[in-house]
């Protein structure tokens, strides 16, 4: 027992951890339109102190880098300073001997030779790119672009009413996306610097079931135009949504039963409860939206027919293709002995056919499947 030792970590490694961790939030919160420079920047000063300084590339190269670029973000460099970058950067990156400095320096030289434009802004104008065009984290992440911070201003005040108008501006399915986000909005929330993200996807989910029925806003004048959405799919019914409040007359044609698309026919009900997506589409339809179902465009009426009756076509027919997970219990079955066989008369029926198979397609069949034969075997055993 004389020999145990228990290591307690001192005061300054405390500290030290703790700045790590608030480094790694900090960069898993990082907005998208940072400045490339400066973010570079940043990342060189982090890696040159984290060098040994046994090296001269890192040692001194970095140092000097980080020279050349502190000038250009001052204002005070030339053109000739982004080919002085790259050539130091290159230096770097064949001499080092460890990974910091190759690191440090690769990222420098991959950021010059893509964002050029704003090493070049920097030195032109003297203004920066990236701060112009920086915009809020989960908005800019959020594929339909929804002001998420104004309406999670209006779920704090009890205006869970406002908040679903505020959300329709840019998204026609808040009831839908409440159920079924993906929240990419998450990812870069500036709450991950404190602790975790805000619940954006649970607060807009509360908005939607305590805001009750919301009517729509009015439309415009009619414009007097006339167009068809061939497609009844979260794309054909945005587009018949936003058209009928400009003003336009709109008629959703729909192959099947019922319109929704893949909201419908392809999110089980336990996900999107039926009766919530049929209310939307019931509200959305109140504009005055027209819907043929059960129409199969091409057969039951024509492309020329709807060019003539309408200014304007939108075709949303969808992408319904499936998408399998990889597993190894697949790739086992699909090498057995059976599969094998079903394969090579596949291969000739193809190639009798005259179809796409290439003779290189064929090897590569034929190399997966001895890769595979040593599993197939252990599993006969």
């Amino acid at each position: 027992m004389s020999r145990l030792d228990i290591m307690t970590p001192s005061h300054a490694q405390t500290v030290i951890d703790g700045l790590y961790r608030d480094v790694e939030r900090r960069i898993a919160a990082s907005p998208p339109g940072l400045c490339p420079v400066d973010l570079a920047k940043s990342f060189l000063d982090l890696c040159h102190a984290q060098t040994c300084g046994k090296c001269v590339p890192c040692r001194i190269g970095l140092g000097q880098l980080s020279e050349l670029m502190e000038q250009v973000l001052e204002g005070e460099a030339t053109m000739e300073t982004i080919s002085i970058i790259e050539r130091v950067a290159r230096v770097i990156v064949n001499s080092a001997d460890c990974a910091i400095g190759r690191d440090a320096a690769r990222l420098v030289l991959d950021g010059v030779q893509g964002f050029r434009d704003d090493y070049e802004e920097h030195i032109l104008r003297h203004r920066c790119l990236g701060g112009m065009r920086e915009p809020v984290p989960c908005v800019a992440l959020c594929p339909a672009g929804v002001d998420i911070p104004g309406y999670l201003v209006l779920i704090k005040y009890g205006r869970y009413a406002d908040a679903v108008r505020l959300i329709r501006k840019d998204n026609p399915f808040p009831s839908a996306c409440a159920y079924i986000c993906e929240h990419p909005c998450e990812a870069r929330c500036r709450r991950n610097m404190i602790d975790d993200a805000v619940n954006i996807r649970g607060l807009k989910r509360y908005a939607v079931d305590n805001a009750g029925y919301v009517p729509q806003p009015d439309c415009a004048e009619p414009t007097g135009k006339k167009v068809a959405v061939i497609g009844g799919g979260p794309s054909g019914l945005s587009a018949a949504y936003y058209l009928a409040l400009m003003g336009h007359k709109v008629t959703v044609y729909e192959k099947r039963a019922k319109l929704g698309g893949m909201l419908r026919y392809g999110i089980p009900n336990y996900r999107l409860p039926r009766e919530v997506l049929d209310a939307e589409i019931a509200s959305m339809l109140a504009l005055g939206i027209d819907v043929h179902v059960n129409v199969n465009v091409g057969d039951d009426v024509t492309f020329d027919e709807l060019r003539q009756q309408n200014d304007a076509l939108y075709i949303a027919l969808g992408a319904h293709t499936d998408k399998r997970p990889a597993s190894r219990a697949r790739t086992l079955r699909a090498s057995s002995p059976r599969s094998r066989c079903c394969a090579r008369s596949a291969t000739i029926t193809c190639r009798t056919s005259a179809t796409r198979t290439s003779s290189s397609s064929a090897a590569a069949t034929s190399r997966w499947m001895s890769a595979a034969a040593p599993f197939v075997s252990a599993r006969a055993k």
